[in-house]
């Protein structure tokens, strides 16, 4: 009989749990590259986290800024609570929340998978990443459905539809618990152990910049429109049924006129609210934004509902004349 090859199946190998250690751990900041981790639980590798880590908040605080510059964020009749809202939300749901999901995930699938780190890494890229992306887009379109349609799910999104003006801060602006129901945030530890990282990044990158640019309080969508030729006017007609542009999204998160706040629930893929029925294109600008209760409602039951229950606050009473000047 022929020699047995010395190649084993990078899955197979006792190295891939240790990296899988190593690279979580070292994202965290508490595993240095020479440290021992064979004592450590199961996680995820996160080789390309940091970089990807950087991208995201360079590009959110660069836009931030554009709007905060530009007076944007003054448009807000609350514009410290949503700065608050959305440090909160930074801290909270990206630290906190993402590392406890990154660590119970990461651990739970090296333990019902403990020979399978990638074990899916010759999938190539273009198969890889619209499976991915479109499962986790179809995921999130349920979610987000769901969440108004269910009163205890409506209670936990809330956080993210009262803020009275539209920006980017509002991509941040959520209640702690959301987070641990994103299926992006669950799906990660799977598509990264099983060797997918770069398709499962790739796809995060696309939706967060999505996010970004339908949450913008630049309408730029609309000038676009406004400028582009009459013959080309109807590839406007093919592309805002297929991608989630901010006319469709601002008109999810207001109310009033030209507003469709049960419906527009995609976050990339409009095409699925399409699909499903819940499409509205407004073609226009909106009147308010938030709720018509935003101004009653309890911040901390904002941030931390179910845990934090609190009534609504008294109706603001009508504005007091100020006194004439002698």
């Amino acid at each position: 009989m022929g020699q047995a090859s010395t190649r084993e199946h990078p899955g197979s190998h006792p190295r891939g749990a240790e990296l899988a250690h190593r690279g979580f751990y070292r994202l965290l900041g508490r595993c240095p590259d020479g440290a021992d981790t064979a004592h450590l639980p199961g996680a995820i590798i996160m080789t390309d986290m940091e970089s990807i880590g950087l991208i995201v908040l360079f590009t959110f605080l660069a836009l931030w800024l554009i709007e905060l510059i530009g007076g944007r964020l003054r448009r807000s009749p609350r514009p410290r609570r949503d700065f608050g809202f959305m440090l909160f939300g930074m801290f909270s749901n990206l630290v906190l929340a993402g590392a406890a999901i990154g660590s119970l995930t990461g651990w739970l699938v090296i333990q019902l998978w403990p020979h399978g780190a990638n074990s899916l890494a010759f999938v190539p890229f273009w198969l890889a990443f619209p499976v991915i992306f479109v499962a986790e887009e179809m995921a999130h379109y349920w979610l987000h459905r769901a969440s108004h349609q269910a009163r205890w799910l409506w209670k936990i999104h809330r956080t993210h539809h009262s803020a009275q003006d539209l920006n980017v801060a509002v991509v941040y602006r959520y209640n702690f618990f959301w987070v641990f129901l994103l299926p992006q945030t669950w799906m990660g530890a799977f598509a990264v152990y099983f060797g997918q990282s770069t398709a499962y990044f790739t796809a995060i990158l696309i939706t967060f910049f999505v996010n970004l640019a339908t949450h913008s309080s630049f309408r730029w969508d609309l000038w676009l429109r406004e400028r582009t030729p009459a013959f080309l006017q109807p590839t406007w007609w093919v592309i805002e049924r297929i991608i989630t542009l901010p006319d469709t999204h601002h008109a999810h998160h207001a109310y009033g006129r030209g507003a469709h706040p049960n419906g527009n629930y995609a976050v990339t893929l409009f095409l699925f609210d399409v699909i499903f029925g819940t499409a509205k294109i407004p073609n226009r600008r909106q009147e308010h934004y938030g709720l018509p209760i935003s101004p009653r409602l309890h911040w901390a039951e904002e941030l931390f509902w179910p845990l934090v229950r609190k009534p609504l606050l008294p109706k603001p009473g009508p504005a007091q004349p100020k006194p004439a000047a002698e």
